[in-house]
């Protein structure tokens, strides 16, 4: 008998780091492939706003046509992934969370909302904001 799966939800940092294949990132997702890896669909957002306003900042044909290779390529990577969406129970938790003024920004607060609702552990390097929310579960892959 194996170990347990264990589930983890890579945040928008994360799964940057992934696209710009950080060795220790890329190293860590490759062994937990036995386990449950999804990207929540805020990061999904995150990744496509980021995109959309670098497009939109692109001064020459040379910069749009860059930014959009660049999305089309994260758009082909996230098909490799299971995306968690954003769950009425998710949201209810978020909504609350965001009552107790955690000084955390709206993003990483619907995420580690999908993970605590989805029983996930949040993969980030951005351990001070995540670590002021309650029932949230962190781990970083980013340091070798």
């Amino acid at each position: 008998m194996g170990r347990p799966v264990s589930r983890y939800l890579l945040d928008t940092d994360t799964f940057s780091l992934f696209l710009q294949n950080n060795v220790a990132v890329v190293q860590a997702v490759v062994a937990h492939l036995s386990d449950d890896l999804s990207v929540p669909v805020i990061t999904v957002q995150e990744v496509w706003d980021g995109w959309a306003a670098a497009i939109s900042r692109a001064k020459t044909p040379d910069q749009v046509a860059l930014g959009y290779a660049r999305l089309t390529e994260t758009l082909n990577e996230l098909r490799n992934w299971s995306l968690v969406s954003f769950s009425i129970g998710a949201v209810a938790r978020y909504l609350t969370l965001k009552k107790q003024k955690l000084n955390v920004g709206s993003g990483d607060l619907k995420i580690a909302s999908i993970a605590i609702e989805s029983g996930a552990t949040v993969v980030t390097r951005n351990r001070r904001d995540f670590v002021r929310i309650p029932g949230a579960k962190i781990v970083d892959w980013s340091a070798s």
